[in-house]
Formats: structure tokens, C-alpha cells, sequence
């Protein structure tokens, strides 16, 4: 009956971490949806390092090797992307906190959220933010 039970044990064991295993290496996609002319900088926090990149305003990347739900990310425009993820000047902005990474598409740069650091009421306007 022990070894029943250790055996079960050690196979669930081994199936959770397969499917870790499994999910972190997984690709997955960001978005710039800041304004036309605008250049998001992102950075992703992984287990073991950061990855920083640029995209393009209406521009897509696809990031392989980021686990979902466990690796965070932060975008700002025009940058840089700062330790705390908040706006280095009035007329930058950022997300203002690090998300978890979706295994969707990741682009929570829509001020209607109103999850934005230091974005000042007038640069916002229709859940877009403005240049100053």
C-alpha cells in the first residue's frame, strides 16, 4: 500500500512539473497601441532575466521562453521603463505597476484603464494618450 501511494505521488508530482516545464516555454505576443508616431518601450521580467524592447506604434512581438501569470511586464512611451514601472516625467507615462504577462496579447497601454503613472487629465482624451 506505501509504495501505491508513493508511486502516485511521485507520477502527480512529475505531471505538475511537465506542465511548468511546458508553460514556460511558451510565446507570447506584444502590442504597441499607443497613438500613431508613438514608440512603446517594454521590458519583461522573467525568472532569470529582463528582456527590454521597442515596438512601433500599432506594431507586434512575439517573445518566446515567458512563462504566463508568473513573469511580469511594463510598458512606457516613449520610455524608459523604470524599476517601479511609473512615468520618469510628467509628460512620459507608464502602466504604473508590473502586470503579469497574459499568454494572450499583452498591450495594457489604454489610459481608460486608469492604471497609468503621472498621465497627466489633459494628455488624455477617447482612452488614448496625447503627445505633449
Amino acid at each position: 500500500m506505501k509504495r501505491l501511494i508513493l508511486t502516485t505521488a511521485l507520477w502527480a508530482a512529475g505531471s505538475a512539473l511537465l506542465a511548468t516545464a511546458a508553460q514556460a516555454q511558451q510565446t507570447v505576443t506584444f502590442l504597441c497601441a499607443a497613438p500613431a508616431g508613438h514608440v512603446c518601450q517594454f521590458a519583461v521580467q522573467t525568472a532569470g532575466s529582463q528582456v527590454a524592447f521597442a515596438l512601433p506604434s500599432g506594431e507586434r512581438k512575439d517573445v518566446p521562453g515567458v512563462t504566463p501569470h508568473a513573469d511580469k511586464y511594463c510598458v512606457c512611451d516613449p520610455g524608459p521603463v523604470t524599476p517601479d514601472c511609473t512615468a520618469p516625467r510628467l509628460d512620459h507615462w507608464c502602466l504604473g505597476a508590473w502586470l503579469d504577462v497574459d499568454p494572450g496579447l499583452n498591450s495594457e497601454n489604454d489610459a481608460g484603464k486608469n492604471i497609468f503613472a503621472a498621465t497627466p487629465k489633459e494628455a488624455v482624451a477617447g482612452g488614448t494618450v496625447r503627445a505633449q
